[in-house]
């Protein structure tokens, strides 16, 4: 045998967390190849074109643009983006109560100041809320390391620095963001923090993800998803790396406590040393193994799904001539109230827009840009556009009046903008099945609710002691930072297998680090 043969990991799957897995893979001396279902890479972290225009289908705000900490660095690891082409913006959206807009404002002062203005009998709560953002902003996340791979010392460590934010986040997490802003005495207020962001997850969950606006630490790249996901994609090819397109691995095949390959809907089987699976946790455990590997910390979310609600949404997109939009005067995020509109099973009555005339790659020829609307979806949603697929023609149909009723009223509450919307796309949960195998058609794992408990799942599958479980859906909430760091996870897990030092900031990082360290 020779001790000095490179040893090769097969990655599943070719999205955030498969091409961090890849990249950190090829850094770290490993053979690595990504077997993805589609003939593009980026899972999730996706756009795509309609009517010559770019459609992003995932980054609102991307965790880790604040520079110097270690998601930023782990972004630049990877090459996802250029920090001066960060986008930063003013705002985390407004929301519109008896016709006037109340904006989030990055300014936490003038957002408290403005706030109290509305109500000066809510002061103290409003002060309070701006306390947590701060907070909730500055707590240490534990990503420097998996979970399965630090000692004792390391867990006295994160005990020690999140005593000081213990209180405030164990409050936090267990008080849904509906109940947080029935509080105010205000009826503005309640309404308006109520829709901080969409869903139902806990209030923690909501002012973590304006704090990273706030804080800069949410920005977005110059040209969205696809953007980051073009430069991970020739960074792991830089780097040696190999990706197997429309390869859909159907069987992950096992024997005695150890995967022996992998197997494609086509017949083909491939072996390596590691497999890193980067799909769906219920794709993993059901699928692809075959229920053979049960999963209790995942199943048990599986089924209680009041307790762990997976988010989906309809996304539905417009063309609209920039100048109309910019003659609005309105935040890029905008949220309206609106006549009661049925999505799915859900009864709606306001529409939360975006539009993307903050960076010109959206902005098309004929001086179009894109106006997107996400809806939130749940549960019984999914099973209802489910149903509806089943006769594609009923389908489309049901897509079309949607889009059209969702026009009807942007345009009705804006006059301006009669007869200037193009209905271009609208998609919906059974898209996000379709597309990533995403279970229910989540486009995150599970919402970190007020009655459910955080998961930090080990990445080990009982009884496989060469398959990692990486990606979103091991830490909740999930999202891109978590696939971006779960994939790094599954290197360092590896490296830790065969006693190697794991290779983890770039050289740009590095040489900071020594030049302050003199």
């Amino acid at each position: 045998m020779d001790i000095n043969k490179q040893k090769k990991i097969i990655i599943i799957g070719g999205g955030i967390s498969g091409l961090s897995a890849g990249i950190f893979g090829q850094k770290n001396g490993y053979e690595t190849e990504i077997f993805e279902k589609n003939p593009v890479v980026g899972g999730l972290c996706t756009g795509w074109i309609r009517k010559d225009h770019l459609i992003d289908g995932c980054v609102h705000w991307l965790t880790g643009t604040e520079e110097n900490t270690e998601i930023n660095k782990t972004w630049h690891d990877v090459n996802a983006f250029k920090q001066d082409e960060i986008i930063q913006p003013d705002n985390f959206g407004s929301v519109e109560y008896q016709g006037k807009a109340y904006t989030f404002w990055c300014d936490l002062e003038r957002f408290e100041k403005e706030f109290i203005n509305v109500s000066p009998k809510d002061k103290r709560l409003i002060h309070k809320m701006k306390n947590y953002i701060i907070k909730f902003h500055k707590m240490p996340l534990p990503v420097f390391k998996p979970i399965s791979c630090m000692n004792i010392l390391d867990f006295i460590k994160i005990g020690f620095t999140m005593i000081p934010y213990l209180p405030s986040y164990v409050y936090a997490s267990h008080v849904s963001q509906q109940k947080f802003a029935d509080k105010f005495k205000s009826p503005i207020l309640k309404y308006v923090f109520s829709r901080i962001v969409p869903g139902d997850g806990n209030i923690y969950s909501a002012l973590y993800a304006y704090g990273t606006v706030a804080f800069k630490n949410g920005g977005v790249p110059k040209g969205g998803s696809l953007s980051i996901v073009e430069n991970m994609k020739k960074e792991y090819l830089r780097c040696g790396g190999k990706i197997h397109y429309l390869s859909e691995v159907e069987h992950i095949n096992t024997k005695h406590h150890k995967v022996t390959n992998i197997e494609l809907k086509n017949g083909e089987k491939y072996t390596a040393d590691y497999y890193v699976s980067a799909v769906d946790a219920y794709e993993l455990t059901r699928n692809l193994l075959e229920n053979k590997h049960k999963d209790n910390h995942l199943f048990k979310r599986f089924i209680q799904k009041k307790k762990y609600p997976l988010p989906s949404c309809v996304y539905v997109s417009f063309l609209v001539d920039k100048n109309k939009i910019e003659h609005l005067d309105i935040t890029s995020t905008y949220e309206f109230p609106c006549k009661p509109l049925k999505v799915g099973r859900t009864i709606i009555n306001s529409i939360k827009m975006r539009d993307y005339s903050f960076d010109d790659t959206f902005i098309g020829d004929d001086n179009r840009v894109l106006l997107n609307v996400l809806v939130h979806q749940n549960d019984k949603d999914f099973y209802f556009w489910k149903r509806t697929r089943m006769n594609y023609n009923d389908y489309q149909k049901e897509k079309n009046k949607l889009g059209n009723e969702i026009k009807e009223r942007i345009e009705n509450h804006f006059s301006s903008l009669k007869n200037e919307l193009e209905l271009i796309d609208v998609c919906t949960p059974t898209t996000y099945e379709r597309y990533t195998n995403a279970y229910r058609g989540a486009y995150m794992p599970w919402a970190f609710t007020s009655k459910g408990n955080q998961l930090f799942h080990s990445t080990k599958i009982r009884g496989l002691k060469n398959l990692i479980f990486s990606g979103q859906w091991t830490i909740m909430p999930g999202g891109l930072p978590i696939a971006l760091m779960s994939g790094r996870f599954a290197i360092q897990i590896i490296s830790k297998k065969d006693h190697k030092e794991v290779i983890l900031l770039n050289d740009k990082y590095k040489k900071e680090d020594k030049t302050n360290d003199k």
